[in-house]
C-alpha cells in the first residue's frame, strides 16, 4: 500500500529512555553489528539483513493514513488498530532504539514460462492440474510464521551472546509494523509499482520479519533517509549512488498494473485490498463478491500474478543467485494425496490434520472448501 517518492525526513533527537524491564541502550557501531550479520545470517539461512534507527518518521506515512482513510484495506479491522502505532513503534515500547529487519527468500523468482493458474497461466483442468499449482507460492509449504520466525530468533540467541542485555522481540508480520516501509528504509530493497518490496538480483519472493531492539547504531544514516544496500546481502543489490536509494526502479514498466485481473493496483500508485483476489481467497476466506467469481479464474489461494509478470522476478529465476530456498517452502509431497475435488468435500477435521502448520490455514476449513467451489464452477460451466 505504499510507494517511494517521498523526501527525506530529518533525523528525530530525543532523550535516552530507561525502561526497567529491558535496561539501558547498548551501544554498537554499523560495523561491528554488520560484522556480526555477516557471521549469523548465513548460519540461520537469513538472506538479507539491515537496521533502521528508532525513531524514524516514515516516508510515506502520508499514503498509510490515506490507505485507511479510504477504506482501502479490504475490511482487514486489525489494520485500523492503534494506526499510528504501526508509524511509531517506540510509542509502545520507548526503550527500542533500532529495528531490524530481515529477509529469507521462498522462491527463486517467477520463471517467465510459469504456467501455474495463480501466476496467471491457463486456468487448468480441474481433474488433471495440480490444486497447488492453484496456491500462491509462498503458501505451498510450511507456514512462514514458524520456520522464518525460528531462523531469527536463532539469529537473536546469537547476538545476544555478544550482548547479554539485548532485549529484542522477533515478528513476522504478527506485529504491529509496516515491515516493507522498513525493509525499504533498510536498504534490502525498493518498493514496487506492485507494492511489493524488490531486491534487484533477488527478485520480491522474500518474507520479512522484525525485531525492535534497545541497540543504539552509531553510523546508520539520519532516520528516514533509506539506506543503498543492506548490512548483511547474500547476494547484493545493483549498485547505485546512494541519492538514488529511495527512488523505484520499476521506470515506465506497467505489467504487473496491466496484468492484475480485477484492477487491484491503481495506476498512481497502491493497491485496493478490496479488489485483490488475495483477500478474496485468503482474508475474507472464499468471500469473493457476488458478481465477480468469474474474475478468480483457476485461482484457490493466494495470488502470484502480479510478481509473476515482472521483469525482477523473471530475471531473478532466469539467473538464479545465492544460497537455495530452503526445502520447507516447496509444496508438501502430502499435498498430492488429495485433488481439487476433494477439497469441495474436505471435513474440517482433516483440513485440520493436513494444514495445521501451513499458510493454507489462515483460511479456515469453510473458506477453502468455497474457494474450491468457486474454481470448480469456473472450470466446469461449459461442462454442464
Amino acid at each position: 500500500s505504499t510507494t517511494s517518492g517521498s523526501r527525506p525526513i530529518p533525523r528525530i533527537e530525543v532523550d535516552v529512555v530507561r525502561d526497567e524491564r529491558h535496561g539501558d541502550p547498548i551501544t554498537t557501531t554499523v560495523e561491528e553489528l554488520t560484522a556480526h550479520l555477516a557471521r549469523l545470517c548465513p548460519e540461520n539461512r537469513i538472506d538479507l539483513a539491515g537496521a533502521v534507527a528508532l525513531p524514524v518518521t516514515l516516508p510515506h506515512r502520508d499514503k498509510w493514513r490515506s490507505f485507511l482513510a479510504d477504506e482501502r484495506h479490504g475490511d482487514l479491522e486489525y489494520l485500523t488498530r492503534d494506526p499510528d502505532g504501526r508509524l511509531d513503534p517506540t510509542g509502545a515500547n520507548p526503550w527500542t532504539r533500532s529495528l531490524l529487519v530481515f529477509a529469507q527468500r521462498y522462491t527463486v523468482g517467477w520463471p517467465a514460462a510459469d504456467t501455474s493458474p495463480v501466476s496467471g497461466g491457463p486456468p487448468g483442468d480441474p481433474a488433471r492440474t495440480p490444486w497447488t499449482d492453484r496456491v500462491s507460492r509462498y503458501a505451498r509449504g510450511l507456514d512462514y510464521h514458524d520456520v522464518f520466525l525460528k531462523d531469527i530468533k536463532k539469529l537473536v540467541a546469537g547476538l545476544r551472546e555478544v550482548w547479554p542485555d539485548l532485549a529484542a522481540f522477533p515478528v513476522t508480520d504478527t506485529g504491529p509494523y509496516l515491515e516493507r516501509e522498513y525493509a525499504w528504509l533498510a536498504g534490502l530493497g525498493f518498493l514496487g509499482k506492485n507494492t511489493c518490496l524488490i531486491h534487484e538480483k533477488l527478485g520480491s519472493g522474500l518474507f520479512l520479519g522484525v525485531a525492535p531492539t534497545n541497540l543504539s547504531i552509531a553510523g546508520l544514516p539520519a532516520a528516514g533517509i533509506p539506506q543503498p544496500e543492506p548490512l548483511y546481502a547474500a547476494v547484493a543489490r545493483r549498485r547505485q549512488p546512494p541519492e538514488r536509494a529511495a527512488a523505484s526502479h520499476c521506470g515506465s514498466c506497467t505489467a504487473c498494473i496491466d496484468a492484475c485481473p480485477t484492477a487491484a493496483l491503481l495506476p498512481g500508485g497502491g493497491m485496493d485490498a478490496n479488489a485483490c483476489l488475495s483477500t478474496w481467497t485468503i482474508e475474507w476466506r472464499g468471500g469473493t463478491p457476488e458478481g465477480r467469481r468469474r474474475e478468480q479464474g483457476g485461482i484457490l489461494f493466494g495470488c502470484d500474478i502480479c510478481q509473476a509478470v515482472c521483469p525482477w522476478n523473471t530475471r531473478a529465476a532466469a539467473r538464479p543467485r545465492g544460497p537455495e530456498v530452503r526445502e520447507e517452502y516447496g509444496v508438501r509431497p502430502e499435498h498430492a494425496e488429495i485433488t481439487l475435488a476433494d477439497l469441495l468435500e474436505l471435513t474440517d477435521d482433516d483440513f485440520r490434520k493436513r494444514f495445521r502448520r501451513t499458510p493454507l490455514w489462515r483460511c479456515h476449513p469453510a473458506g477453502l472448501r468455497a474457494n474450491a467451489r468457486v474454481v470448480w464452477d469456473n472450470l466446469t460451466e461449459g461442462e454442464r
